[in-house]
């Protein structure tokens, strides 16, 4: 740990056991003294603006009868991944560890106290919890009063409870009011959104700047190692969405949330409820599943072992989330309506169901649970002399062409297949286009579909020749596969292939239902070689 001597304005590493030391408490500005300044000779870092707050911060802590300074800006050399790791993963201990905290507030007097932008921040949150002794400063380093004298103030613009405040044990505060008092502040890097609630919850993980939110799902994943509360799971997200995983994007989704603790479920009967583990398939929970019978696809209320504490609550009123199965990988379920959390009476006559949560949405970028949805997975490597290109898709709206993808609602009226066609490069027949016709579609047999063998899948593959081929000229054939050249050929369980002929070329289309990280996709491959002699 790297300590500032308030006399000497120089730094000292200190292993345990380090001395006393006042520690700063700030919001990051334009040109603040960094590290590298206070190293750096050739650099007046007294003149940066930044300064200010350091100075005032070294000669309070000597009135204070305190020779070191800890600050963030100077005592972290950022340009090493080691020590900021150390850093992040030690602050909270830090902030604890200190004799006093100088919060300075560098909009007071110019904003209202409860409207100053320390209050927004990430850092400051741990920052304030940790400090045991915390006083206020205004921009003109004026103090304005202690952590103790705004105990009341602090909890109603924070929402952190008193007991907290006052350096309580924080494992007695559920995971979902802990990420309720962060749900109003913001980082500069989106990482940090995670790693500055560490220390709240007494985790350790590694800082892997770049990685983005991602940070926030590996923090949720060490807090299901560490906390059997399923409060994590208790959130509701403000963007709608169909389908998404159990870990919520961000604490922004725990707003609403301050007020949901756990609960054992019942106790009185003799259940045993399982921690929640993690998984290479998801989210491993043990947990009651109530059908809700509304919906045409299989959709659950997933009981969740968390109640909400509020002035009209009844007895024994628990929270619960809904989830869609997603079909052909075993347990496997989804949440959907993630804007909602709904209450409910428990009944534990139910029997308990291990089942399989995706953490997160995987395919961020699309959803494919109520799509028919037929990846073209590989393409034709055509023969130089004889190269075919995409000359259009049909239907032309459902085609996505970023990812080689249809995408079709089940609920779509009409059963009309996918279709490629490919346009030969330069035909020898400069009157006739060479074309191959790949169509490919699949009828899902029953709703609600219970599994996947509820559907019947083809494809097929054709040649032909014609001036101009537009997707209104599409051969009639093609859209009724039940015709002997069109239906595809079974070959084992679940996959079809159809095979066409022309120019010298044989074209093959192999299709089958696959799952790809998650959710079911119906998959063509495409393969072309030289006809058999």
């Amino acid at each position: 740990m790297k300590l500032l001597n308030c006399c000497t304005k120089t730094l000292k590493e200190f292993v345990e056991p380090t001395p006393k030391y006042a520690i700063l408490s700030h919001t990051w500005g334009v040109d603040e003294v960094v590290f590298k300044h206070l190293n750096d000779g050739n650099i007046d870092h007294t003149t940066m603006r930044g300064w200010y707050k350091i100075q005032r911060s070294c000669e309070q802590a000597l009135q204070d009868g305190l020779e070191y300074l800890w600050a963030d800006t100077v005592c972290i050399d950022k340009s090493s991944s080691t020590e900021l790791s150390e850093a992040i993963n030690s602050m909270f201990n830090w902030y604890r560890d200190s004799a006093v905290c100088y919060a300075y507030l560098c909009d007071l007097p110019d904003v209202s106290f409860e409207a100053s932008r320390w209050f927004s921040r990430g850092w400051t949150l741990q920052e304030m919890i940790a400090s045991r002794e915390l006083k206020f400063y205004d921009k003109d380093w004026r103090f304005k009063g202690s952590k103790a004298d705004f105990l009341d103030q602090l909890y109603q613009i924070t929402g952190v409870d008193p007991m907290a405040l006052q350096g309580g044990n924080l494992r007695l505060i559920s995971v979902a009011r802990k990420m309720s008092w962060a749900s109003n502040r913001q980082t500069t890097r989106p990482e940090d959104i995670a790693y500055s609630l560490l220390g709240i919850f007494g985790i350790s993980m590694p800082m892997l700047y770049g990685e983005g939110s991602r940070a926030f799902i590996r923090l949720q994943e060490e807090i299901v190692k560490e906390f059997d509360d399923q409060t994590l799971f208790a959130w509701r997200s403000s963007i709608v969405a169909n389908y998404t995983g159990l870990f919520a994007q961000s604490p922004a989704d725990f707003a609403l949330s301050g007020n949901i603790f756990p609960c054992q479920s019942g106790w009185w009967t003799n259940s045993q409820t399982e921690p929640v583990s993690v998984s290479s398939r998801g989210l491993r929970l043990v947990a009651h599943l109530q059908n809700m019978e509304q919906f045409a696809e299989p959709t659950f209320l997933l009981r969740l072992n968390c109640k909400r504490v509020h002035f009209d609550r009844r007895p024994g009123e628990r929270v619960g989330i809904v989830v869609a199965k997603r079909f052909g990988v075993g347990d496997v379920y989804s949440r959907t309506m993630p804007n909602k959390l709904l209450t409910f009476q428990p009944d534990f006559k139910d029997e308990m169901k291990t089942v399989f949560a995706l953490k997160e949405n995987h395919i961020k970028e699309f959803e494919l649970m109520e799509y028919c949805g037929y990846w073209i997975r590989t393409t034709p490597l055509w023969p130089t002399r004889q190269t075919y290109q995409l000359a259009f898709v049909h239907p032309s709206e459902f085609w996505d062409p970023v990812n080689n993808m249809f995408r079709r609602s089940w609920l779509f009226e009409h059963n009309t297949p996918f279709v490629l066609v490919f346009r030969k490069a330069a035909c020898a027949d400069k009157t006739q286009n060479c074309y191959f016709i790949v169509s490919m579609g699949v009828e899902r047999l029953s709703r609600p579909i219970e599994n996947w063998s509820k559907y019947q899948m083809w494809c097929g593959v054709k040649f032909c020749r014609a001036w101009d081929l537009k997707a209104e000229d599409l051969d009639l054939e093609v859209k009724h596969p039940d015709r002997e050249d069109i239906v595809a050929q079974t070959q084992g369980r679940g996959i079809t292939f159809a095979e066409g002929e022309g120019e010298g070329l044989t074209l093959k289309c192999y299709t089958q239902l696959e799952v790809v990280h998650g959710q079911h996709l119906f998959c063509a491959d495409l393969h072309v070689k030289p006809a058999q002699a």
